[in-house]
């Protein structure tokens, strides 16, 4: 959907010396500012960016030592792993955000980038593309399919990095959804989980699949528990037996939302 040269999404011409970067307002700004001349509309774009941000600019160590070591700043956690426990990160950003312990930078329609009161700040990108038609092997429409219609393939990642650039994870999440006014039937291409090369943890029971309720909800999903943490610098970040969920949803009308959770 979206074609250009990746070699066009470097901003700045390699110098023999880095910028150094002493605040966080101003690794903040510099950051979206380099984002948003690039204008990245794809993740491998996205992350293409971003190191050559990095490249370009030194972020002095004073900036992560003056935050919390922790990855989710902000979150009381309880035991247990209930529903009632679940935190959604829309949710959880939005509220930072008012309150002013967050700031969320949009670059385009596809990414976003929320910076955090602690050394961890995220990435969330969306792509879509033209959902095929189902049909036979003959190329002609199934009659049942001919009675829906298809939402657009959405793929959303949703990824961790440090201040300095380091990536603590990735979450992601491919699917689409039929609807027919009266009903939603949910289609998941695939949903997966990639960690940054320094982070030290373990994931268990992950899982990807669908899930209807009704005929007016219906939602595609990834899951699993993760025990990780991370260093680098003397900066430790550490997120410990947490469940993870990234996942579409989708109703009867064909209105598809994006969502991460976390307990």
């Amino acid at each position: 959907m979206f074609c250009f040269s990746l070699g066009s999404l470097s901003t700045k011409a390699a110098t023999t010396e880095k910028d150094s970067i002493k605040t966080a307002s101003e690794l903040q700004n510099k950051l979206t500012s380099y984002l948003k001349t690039a204008n990245p509309k794809t993740d491998g774009e996205v992350e293409k960016v971003v190191s050559d941000f990095y490249k370009d600019n030194n972020v002095d160590k004073k900036i992560t030592s003056s935050f919390d070591n922790t990855g989710l700043p902000n979150i009381e956690y309880s035991e247990g792993t209930s529903e009632n426990n679940a935190i959604n990160i829309d949710k959880y950003i939005d509220e930072n955000v008012d309150k002013g312990n967050f700031v969320e930078k949009k670059v385009n329609d596809n990414v976003s980038v929320i910076f955090t009161n602690s050394p961890v700040y995220f990435i969330e990108s969306t792509e879509e593309t033209l959902t095929l038609p189902n049909t036979n092997k003959n190329g002609v429409m199934r009659l049942a399919a001919s009675r829906y219609k298809n939402t657009k393939t959405v793929t959303h990642r949703y990824t961790a990095k440090s201040w300095v650039g380091l990536t603590l994870f990735k979450l992601g999440v491919k699917g689409y959804f039929s609807y027919n006014g009266s009903k939603v039937k949910p289609h998941l291409n695939d949903a997966w989980y990639t960690r940054g090369t320094l982070s030290i943890w373990q994931v268990s029971g992950w899982h990807k699949g669908t899930y209807t309720k009704g005929s007016n909800y219906a939602e595609v999903y990834g899951r699993g528990n993760f025990h990780y943490g991370f260093e680098v610098k003397g900066v430790g970040l550490v997120i410990q037996d947490k469940y993870f969920k990234v996942y579409l949803s989708s109703n009867a009308k064909g209105k598809v939302s994006k969502h991460t959770t976390i307990r």
